[in-house]
């Protein structure tokens, strides 16, 4: 009985030390998933819940009007005018990724455009990417008050064409720059022109469109990933 049960003793103390090795090496890799680096940081976001105190303009000027109602930037734009709004409140940012839902309402498709400002010092001083209701995207920049058309207009079916609701995105890691429609990527470039500045709100109506109706909404800034 004793050459049986020390065994079992002994047997029994190896086993647990051995599986409290395991656990502990359990918890170790645990630990890494849950307390490893962290994920992109929220470092801005407008819902637009609210008119009051908000920081983007609202108003009235001559060819468009601004406001916000039923959770959404709205804008009202006539023909041959291209509106945009910037929002130094927001902060300044220069590495970041930037999303916004654009949502077409009214207007000619072949004559209409909006999207978003981003690395703004000034109105003479910024980038731009646009969408159109056809299917199509543009990106542009404007340095010194001299415009340059980095990708113009080209066609993605990535975009919700006519009458809908389209996810821009814009990740900026030093001169990276790549653009995406509905998660779905349609440019990458590099250009170190603007290296930081404030995001804005931007839309264009050629000669001939109808009255643009467009509604802006969901606007995060995060951090881009590790």
């Amino acid at each position: 009985m004793g050459r049986v049960e020390g065994p079992k003793k002994e047997g029994s103390v190896s086993k647990r030390v051995r599986w409290a090795g395991l656990i502990c090496i359990g918890l170790s890799l645990a630990g890494c998933q849950l307390f490893g680096p962290p994920g992109p940081q929220v470092l801005y976001e407008e819902r637009f819940s609210s008119a009051e105190n908000n920081p983007w303009w609202t108003g009235e000027q001559e060819g468009y009007r601004i406001w916000i109602a039923e959770g959404k930037y709205q804008w009202e734009v006539q023909p041959n005018m291209v509106p945009g709004v910037r929002c130094p409140s927001a902060g300044s940012f220069e590495d970041f990724v930037l999303t916004v839902e654009v949502e077409h309402r009214g207007g000619i498709p072949n004559k209409s455009g909006a999207g978003v400002i981003f690395r703004s010092t000034d109105w003479n001083n910024y980038y731009v990417f646009v969408i159109s209701p056809t299917g199509t995207f543009r990106v542009r920049k404007v340095v010194g008050g001299t415009w340059t058309t980095l990708k113009d207009w080209t066609a993605s079916p990535a975009i919700v064409q006519g009458v809908g609701v389209n996810r821009l995105t814009v990740i900026a890691v030093g001169p990276s720059l790549t653009f995406r429609v509905n998660d779905q990527e349609v440019y990458q470039t590099t250009d170190a022109s603007l290296t930081g500045g404030v995001i804005g709100l931007y839309a264009v109506s050629y000669t001939g469109n109808e009255v643009m109706r467009i509604a802006f909404d969901n606007i995060v800034v995060a951090s881009p990933a590790p």
